[in-house]
C-alpha cells in the first residue's frame, strides 16, 4: 500500500482566507481584506505611509501621513483603485478616500532622520570689489539665518 506523504507547512494567509471566504456570507470582512491587499496594491513605499482605516459604503478610506502622500495618491487614485478592485474585487470597494491623519502601528513608523555633517569653514579668495563684499555678507548672513 503506497503512503501518501504529508503536505509541508501551508502560509497562514491562505487558511484564512478560505475560512473568511467560508463564513463571510454578509461581506462583514471587507475591511480585512482591503487592508491584506492594500501593501500589495500600492506598493512598499507607500504602504509605509498609507493605511486602510475604514471601508464605508463601498469607499475605502485610506489614512495618509503627510499633505504631499496626499496629494500623490489623489493623483495616482484611478490606478490604485483598479489594482485594489483587481485584488479584493470590484463590488467590495468603488471609491478610495484620502484622509490625512498620524498612523499607528508598524507602517506607521517615523522615518529616522539622517544625521547632518558639521559645517566647515571655506576659505574665499581676497575680494577687491566693494559691491561683491557686501553681497557676499549679505547672503551669508541671510543663509545663517535660514531655517534648516
Amino acid at each position: 500500500m503506497a503512503r501518501i506523504k504529508p503536505a509541508g507547512p501551508e502560509p497562514i494567509a491562505k487558511t484564512l482566507g478560505a475560512l473568511l471566504d467560508r463564513f463571510d456570507k454578509g461581506d462583514h470582512f471587507d475591511l480585512v481584506r482591503v487592508v491584506g491587499a492594500w501593501p500589495g496594491v500600492a506598493g512598499e513605499h507607500i504602504a509605509r505611509r498609507s493605511a486602510v482605516v475604514e471601508v464605508k459604503f463601498h469607499t475605502a478610506v485610506i489614512r495618509v501621513s503627510t499633505a504631499m502622500w496626499l496629494q500623490e495618491l489623489s493623483l495616482m487614485k484611478t490606478e490604485l483603485l483598479q489594482r485594489l478592485q483587481a485584488q479584493v474585487g470590484s463590488d467590495v470597494v468603488r471609491d478610495l478616500r484620502f484622509v490625512l491623519g498620524r498612523l499607528k502601528g508598524p507602517s506607521g513608523r517615523r522615518l529616522r532622520s539622517v544625521p547632518r555633517l558639521p559645517r566647515q569653514a571655506v576659505e574665499l579668495p581676497e575680494l577687491h570689489d566693494e559691491a561683491l563684499k557686501r553681497a557676499f555678507a549679505s547672503l551669508i548672513e541671510a543663509w545663517g539665518r535660514a531655517a534648516r
